[in-house]
């Protein structure tokens, strides 16, 4: 207790001072503005410090001079921090290390930025923005340069500017591009984003009609098999979309960059599939999704299409020998590998998914103008018996990899066939690379080569620990009373070893 005292009462001005700094730092930085108080016990605290280190025995040559060199080095150090602190804001540099690099643009939305003929400007009309939003904002600015900027504009503060957009509430997001502008009607995401500068920035992408009339598969929303969101995505993407009942029209519309005939359950009428050949023949592009049905209907009345394209169905179901899907059953075809192709190209070692798919094989002139897109894994094969369980027959069965989807150019026109259409219904359409097969397929036949082919975020991978109860219990359990009763009974131990 005296020492304490004799140290207190010998270096009084040192503890003062350390309080006074103390006390001024914390008033300047939380208390209230335009107030002397935090400068005045701030620079008491400096003085009291000086007056504290003038005090100490340090004044002496030898003292002087280790003290010295002390004081060099320990600036030295602090000039070598600074300037690196200074470079670090000057030029930063980021790594993202996330495992599927969910902190970095895509490279779909890096090249949309990055080709912009004008500026795009991005207002938030809210108070504030959360930190993710303002780091996606920030990514789309570094990759664009002076061609996009973002303001936040609080629309009771700036009325006349809320009043010109439209505004109706706190948080809306509008672009705005020259003359033009756009409201971003979904959360701001990436893919939100990126494809409100597409429709933004470039006129329409073309013009798809959803063929109609034969059990294809349904536009409304909440019907079972609907490919509604397959649609939206269509038009998010800047297409103008429109169904069509050929036999009803009579003639494909003039202005039709592609025509969609997804799953149909009945054969096409004979002046149908000359009006689709014509239209592939004139530089139109068909995609074909066609699920397997039984022999007799396989090709759809489009056989002789199928033929001039030099494509061939298989028309066995593709079955694999473990269930992918919970609940889906083993008939599921996965697909890893995939050509080097615009529509595919960018996939790497990501899955697409086709439920109750076929092969489709390139035949005669199709082995010269057509690509297999891609194939699926080993462990699958096609299934000739639909009577009994699925089970790999040699002498039957064709076994993989087998391919799914082909694309064909033919002349001016372009033709992918797939051989399944559940990948595009709702619900599926999501799932890791269906959606982005079918819009690059749509893209690739649109032959539009400004359209970005996939602008999609990314979702951050689930590392959750999953646990039973039991195991949950003892690690919580052992956290907090094993842990820190270890830990008291080890410094009892040691007390009483050395009492």
């Amino acid at each position: 207790m005296n020492t304490l005292v004799k140290v207190v009462r010998n270096h009084w001005p040192a503890w003062l001072g350390i309080a006074l700094v103390t006390a001024g730092v914390v008033i300047i930085l939380v208390g209230p503005k335009n107030q002397p108080w935090g400068g005045l016990l701030l620079g008491a605290g400096v003085a009291l410090l000086g007056y504290a280190l003038f005090r100490l025995p340090l004044w002496d040559r030898r003292a002087l001079a280790v003290g010295g060199n002390v004081a060099l080095r320990t600036l030295a150090v602090l000039v070598i921090l600074g300037l690196v602190n200074f470079l670090a804001v000057q030029y930063p540099y980021k790594v993202d290390l996330s495992a599927n690099q969910r902190f970095t643009l895509a490279p779909e939305s890096q090249k949309l930025v990055q080709n912009l003929k004008e500026p795009v400007r991005v207002i938030i009309f809210d108070q504030q923005i959360t930190p993710p939003a303002r780091q996606l904002l920030e990514n789309y600015r570094k990759a664009a340069g002076d061609k996009f900027s973002f303001e936040v504009i609080d629309p009771r503060s700036n009325p006349v500017k809320a009043q010109d957009f439209g505004v109706q509430g706190f948080g809306e997001v509008h672009l705005e591009s020259g003359k033009r502008r756009e409201r971003l009607r979904e959360p701001l995401t990436e893919s939100s984003l990126s494809n409100a500068i597409v429709r933004l920035t470039q006129s329409k992408q073309g013009n798809v009609v959803l063929l109609q009339g034969h059990g294809e598969k349904s536009l409304e929303p909440g019907q079972r098999g609907s490919m509604s969101q397959a649609q939206q995505a269509l038009q998010a993407r800047n297409f103008n979309v429109q169904p069509l009942n050929l036999a009803e029209a009579g003639q494909i519309p003039k202005d039709t960059n592609v025509v969609v005939v997804a799953g149909p359950q009945q054969a096409l009428l004979a002046p149908e599939a000359r009006a689709l050949e014509q239209f592939v023949n004139n530089g139109g592009g068909l995609l074909l999704l066609l699920d397997p049905l039984e022999p007799a209907k396989n090709d759809r009345g489009l056989q002789d299409l199928l033929k001039w394209a030099g494509v061939k169905l298989d028309g066995r179901f593709i079955v694999s020998n473990t269930e992918i899907i919970q609940g889906a059953g083993r008939g599921v075809a996965v697909t890893t590998r995939y050509a080097d192709h615009p529509i595919t190209k960018e996939f790497g070692q990501s899955l697409a998914l086709f439920p109750l798919a076929q092969a489709v094989d390139l035949v005669g002139e199709g082995e010269k103008t057509g690509v297999p897109l891609f194939l699926t894994g080993r462990g699958i094969w096609a299934e000739s018996n639909t009577q009994e369980d699925p089970f790999f027959d040699p002498q039957q069965d064709r076994e993989g990899p087998l391919p799914i989807g082909v694309a064909v150019e033919k002349g001016k026109g372009r033709l992918v066939v797939i051989g399944d259409s559940e990948f595009v219904a709702d619900g599926l359409f999501n799932l890791q690379r269906n959606g982005d097969m079918f819009l690059n397929s749509v893209s690739w036949l649109a032959q539009n080569k400004a359209q970005p082919l996939s602008i999609r975020s990314k979702d951050p991978t689930n590392r959750r620990l999953n646990i039973a109860t039991p195991l949950a219990t003892s690690v919580t359990l052992l956290a907090l009373i094993g842990l820190p009763g270890g830990a008291l009974v080890a410094a009892a131990v040691v007390w009483w070893r050395r009492r």
